[in-house]
């Protein structure tokens, strides 16, 4: 080869060499270029599908929730219809109110039955239910005694699942309160299957993807297809309190969003949920959205290399776009979860006129606004009441109940069941400008429950064309979670005006127990205060005349407090007006009162203290035993100044099987006294935690002047310990009684 054929050679490859250094250096640019956004896109397509997920799965388990809470609603109002509760008025009444309940609810109550406590069902909606009863026909579904009775002693709402031969029937029961504490049922039987088949026909859940709906303790309630089936444990599941993403779970194949369902049925108020709806989905099927981004760079890739002049203006297009989408995506999701934690924080409290202040302090979490109002439609559906207010507007509010045409812009949003703006308040009919004219812009948005509107939630601005389509989005979205807050407080406000007016029944049976004048003892003068530690008292006292014309004096103490304690109070008074006829003595009273009491206070787990004094006026002998009560205080003559104390005791009733009582007989002579007080006398605390202590008591007997007749002592005594509790409420029961022996009469 000659020399200049190589030199030609040399010159001719070294421009390819160029061209493939270039090619080279393009390809490892365009490969480095590429790789930065494929990064990114592959992230976000993970966190959008991801996150689209956990939306999904919050607002089916809302729905959830809101179908509940709802037909709790319908079941408590039901159940505190005279006509429900009744058992002796016609049937005709009760009737036509489960049949408006059922036709109101678009088929989604099956049955609503009236229950008795052995479980038979007293009647029922459908019809073919009720003649089903009037034959003595099973229903689809039966309970037992020890079903009503256990659904009777929890109280409240709750869920229950009933066989039915041929499927489950799912129920949402609740006491009914005939009078005199003889408890029933009230069932809704709900078509469970039904609704949930409609709220998750729409969504979009994939070709992998799975619904389960459980209990907390594992029981499947409902899976959206027939396969795959629910075949894991619960433990990873029941104790979640928030919306959680779990691998592996329920399979290895999978992924699932673990959502908390705080139905109306929770009996506490802890942060775990009743139920949990899970959506799981395959990871095939879960990383398709990014094997397909993947994709897309592929052929990006290849369209870079085709048009290298252009590669830099669609790299930096792309990027521009997909970092105002991930803003876009971060504001959604911050909105998301704010809107969460605002729903859980407005829920945190079932008391009205907080969760309305909640609502409020929230709202600036969502939207900017300077001053706020919540309207609230009336029971008659014609009336808007102000019912909480921030800002200037309260300063300007002079009137707190409207009707619905005064105001024509909450008019409007009654109307349309639709959020409203009116960005110009000065030059809107729609608007009465108030006297200060501050408000320049108002949004107002409708506050729903189940699409039922049940307020106006009033958002006021200083500025002109304040609120944009987005903040109307948020603001529709936070009054729904409000109007959730509003409804549950109202309903929990309901419960408590029923439990309420129970108490007060059962603090009026109570007192009718209880002695309401002194008998006729010429020889004696009485008086006896009572004040209980809640509505009803587990004290008690009472007066007995024995044959001879003795007297019979009783002073009890009933371990706890509230209704349990009353309850035994009753069973005890009844009991021992039965068994002092009978007794010779006080001692022996006692020890036949425990034998027989004895199986049912072990059976609750109670005791009760007594004290038995037999007054004889004839030879002024008192003979006196007591088990488990203080002992009581006698001062004795006329001229007698110092107190002692009658040592008798004994164990409580119900605390022991074999025990035996001691009695102790002392004369009264005239103007002699006996105190009889229970612990809750000296065990009463003031602000600073200090009993009112024995010494106290004992100092307040000895100053007692020897003419106080017992009415006197009575209120002293009483009057020293409201006095200590400065105001507060006494931490347990309190009963005194006084006697004071008086002259022979002549």
């Amino acid at each position: 080869m000659t020399t200049r054929s190589l030199l030609a050679d040399r010159r001719t490859a070294r421009p390819l060499t160029v061209i493939a250094i270039a090619v080279l250096l393009l390809m490892v640019l365009i490969g480095f270029l590429t790789f930065i956004p494929a990064g990114t896109i592959t992230t976000a397509a993970q966190q959008q599908s991801a996150e689209g997920q956990r939306l999904l799965a919050a607002s089916l388990a809302r729905r959830i929730e809101n179908f509940f809470n709802t037909y709790s609603n319908v079941l408590i109002s039901l159940a505190s219809r005279p006509a429900i509760q009744s058992v002796a008025a016609s049937r005709e009444a009760a009737l036509n109110l489960l049949s408006q309940a059922a036709e109101a609810s678009d088929g989604e109550i099956v049955a609503i039955v009236r229950l008795a406590r052995d479980g038979t069902p007293r009647y029922a909606y459908p019809p073919a239910y009720n003649e089903r009863i009037q034959a003595e026909q099973p229903l689809p579904w039966t309970v037992d005694n020890a079903w009503v009775n256990e659904v009777v002693s929890t109280g409240g709402i709750q869920f229950a699942r009933r066989s039915t031969g041929v499927g489950v029937a799912y129920l949402l029961v609740t006491p009914v309160n005939t009078g005199l504490g003889a408890n029933e049922v009230l069932a809704l039987e709900l078509d469970l299957t039904g609704y949930l088949n409609n709220v998750f026909a729409d969504a979009a859940i994939g070709e992998s993807g799975q619904i389960w709906v459980l209990t907390t303790g594992g029981v499947q309630l409902y899976s959206a297809r027939p396969q795959p089936e629910f075949r894991a444990g619960t433990a990873q599941i029941i104790n979640l309190t928030d919306t959680t993403t779990l691998t592996g779970y329920p399979s290895a194949e999978r992924e699932s969003v673990v959502v908390p369902v705080y139905a109306s049925f929770t009996q506490s108020r802890t942060s775990v949920g009743s139920l949990a709806l899970i959506l799981s989905r395959t990871f095939e099927e879960a990383n398709q959205v990014v094997a397909g981004t993947l994709q897309l760079i592929a052929l990006f890739s290849i369209g870079v290399i085709a048009f290298v002049g252009l590669f830099g203006v669609l790299v930096g297009s792309f990027l521009l776009r997909e970092a105002n989408r991930r803003r876009r995506e971060e504001g959604r999701r911050e909105t998301a979860n704010t809107l969460l934690d605002i729903s859980r924080a407005m829920n945190s409290s079932l008391e009205l006129n907080t969760v309305l202040q909640r609502i409020l302090a929230n709202l600036g979490s969502v939207i900017t606004y300077d001053s706020a109002s919540i309207f609230l439609l009336d029971e008659d559906g014609k009336h808007f009441e102000s019912v909480a207010e921030s800002g200037d507007y309260e300063a300007n509010t002079t009137q707190r109940v409207f009707r619905i045409d005064e105001i024509k812009g909450a008019r409007e949003v009654f109307e349309k069941n639709a959020p409203v703006v009116i960005a110009d308040c000065m030059n809107d009919p729609r608007w009465e400008a108030l006297p200060d004219g501050k408000i320049k812009s108002w949004l107002g948005v409708p506050l729903r429950v189940r699409d039922q509107i049940v307020g106006v939630l009033n958002i006021n601005s200083h500025s002109l064309n304040n609120y944009t389509e987005d903040d109307v989005a948020v603001a529709d979205a936070f009054a729904d979670q409000a109007g959730v807050a509003i409804q549950n407080a109202r309903s929990h406000e309901l419960q408590i005006r029923v439990y309420e007016a129970e108490l007060e029944t059962a603090r009026a049976i109570q007192t009718s127990l209880l002695p309401q004048e002194a008998p006729p003892v010429p020889q004696v003068q009485m008086a006896a205060r009572s004040l209980p530690a809640r509505q009803v008292s587990g004290d008690y006292y009472q007066y007995f005349m024995l044959p001879g014309g003795k007297l019979g004096v009783a002073v009890g103490d009933v371990s706890g407090k509230g209704i349990p304690a009353a309850l035994l109070m009753a069973v005890i008074t009844t009991a021992l007006r039965d068994e002092i006829l009978r007794a010779d003595s006080p001692s022996n009273l006692l020890h036949e009162l425990n034998q027989r009491l004895l199986p049912r206070m072990r059976q609750n787990n109670m005791n009760s203290g007594l004290l038995i004094t037999i007054f004889d006026p004839l030879t002024r002998m008192a003979e006196i035993a007591a088990g488990g009560m203080l002992s009581p205080y006698v001062r004795k003559g006329n001229n007698g100044t110092a107190w002692q104390e009658v040592e008798v005791s004994g164990y409580p009733l119900g605390a022991a099987e074999y025990s035996s009582y001691r009695a102790e007989s002392l004369t009264l002579s005239p103007d002699s006294l006996i105190v009889f007080v229970t612990d809750g006398v000296i065990e009463a605390k003031d602000r600073n935690d200090n009993l009112f202590g024995f010494d106290r008591f004992e100092a307040l007997l000895a100053a007692q002047p020897s003419s106080a007749t017992a009415e006197e002592i009575a209120d002293n005594i009483l009057a020293a310990v409201r006095a200590h509790l400065d105001g507060q409420d006494a931490q347990d029961d309190i009963t005194i009684v006084v006697l004071k022996a008086l002259p022979q009469a002549r």
